[in-house]
Formats: structure tokens, sequence, C-alpha cells
């Protein structure tokens, strides 16, 4: 809920034939869930952060398959201008997240890969990256293909050359090794 500040998850065990909801995810203005699975089974949201500055990612995570949530926390590393953002595992089971990586403005769209499921982003490529008076990217979305190929879109923003803005959205597409080639 934005206008609440909170995030609840509905599940189902029957395939949408019937969906339960779980308690809330207790924080500071954490809306907008996104989600990963660590090997222990347990469940990760990453959300956009709706609360006061300074912003970060927020997380909360659960280990009955998404009945109840820990308590919100920041994420010590991801920066977030209170945008949204997505996290996924990948077909080997690391996390990437595609965000916003600033704390101002939404100017520079990251993609993040870590290798000890969220603790740590050991790679960082930009989709975007303008100052922060050129385009505004947001609320990307991400999957994985069959053949490992990543495919994203997201707001597009951006100033055409008489200066009017354009908005639009964009389809971005490469593989994890570019993400990995710093």
């Amino acid at each position: 809920s934005d206008g609440f500040s909170f995030s609840m998850v509905a599940y189902t065990d029957d395939w949408g034939d019937s969906w339960q909801c779980s308690e809330p995810i207790v924080g500071g203005g954490n809306i907008q869930p996104s989600f990963a699975r660590k090997n222990d089974g347990t469940l990760v949201t990453y959300m956009r952060d709706n609360g006061p500055p300074p912003k970060r990612v927020h997380v909360s995570e659960s280990k009955d398959q998404g009945k109840t949530w820990s308590k919100v926390y920041d994420h010590s590393q991801l920066k977030n201008p209170g945008a949204g953002l997505e996290l996924m595992n990948l077909q080997d089971g690391r996390f990437l997240a595609i965000y916003n990586d600033t704390e101002g403005g939404r100017h520079s769209l990251a993609v993040s890969i870590s290798e000890d499921e969220g603790k740590t982003y050991k790679w960082t490529r930009h989709l975007e990256k303008d100052p922060p008076e050129g385009g505004r990217y947001h609320y990307p979305s991400i999957i994985q293909g069959a053949d490992g190929t990543l495919h994203a879109t997201y707001s597009y923003f951006v100033k055409n050359d008489a200066g009017k803005e354009v908005k639009s959205i964009k389809y971005a597409c490469f593989s994890v090794d570019w993400v990995q080639h710093n």
C-alpha cells in the first residue's frame, strides 16, 4: 500500500484457486516488494523506501514461505532514492537486483549480481548513468530467458533536441557476462 507505506504478500498453495495474505511486513515506508529465494528456502524481499531520507533498499525475510516476515531493515550496500526496483534469482541461484543506485534522483539505473544471497554485490553495471539533471529511468522489470539472456524494461524519460521531455518504455537485452565485465 503506497498510502499506508507497508507491504503484504498474497500467496497460493493451489496454483491460484485460492489465496491467503501474509502478516504485514512491518517497517518504515516499505512498499512494492520483489522476491528471491535463498538456498535454504528463506524468501527475501527488497522493497522501495517510501519513508524519510536517507533512502536505502528495504529488506525483509520469511522462513515460512511468506506467511510471516522479519522486521524490515536497510540494505547496507544498496542505495536507492525511494524508487521501484526488482530482485530475482538467476538460473544459477545467485541474486540479481535492478535499481536506481543513488540517494537522490533516478538518473542512474544499475544491475548488480550477488554471490552471497544479497549480502554484498560484487558486480554492478549501469544500463543508464546521467548527471542529476539528465534523464530519468525507473520502475525496472527483469527476467532471464531459457537461454540465459536477461531482458529488462524500464521507464525512459529523456529530453529531445528541442528540450522537451519524451517519455517511453525502454527494452534492454544483455548477458550475465556483460554485467560481470566491469
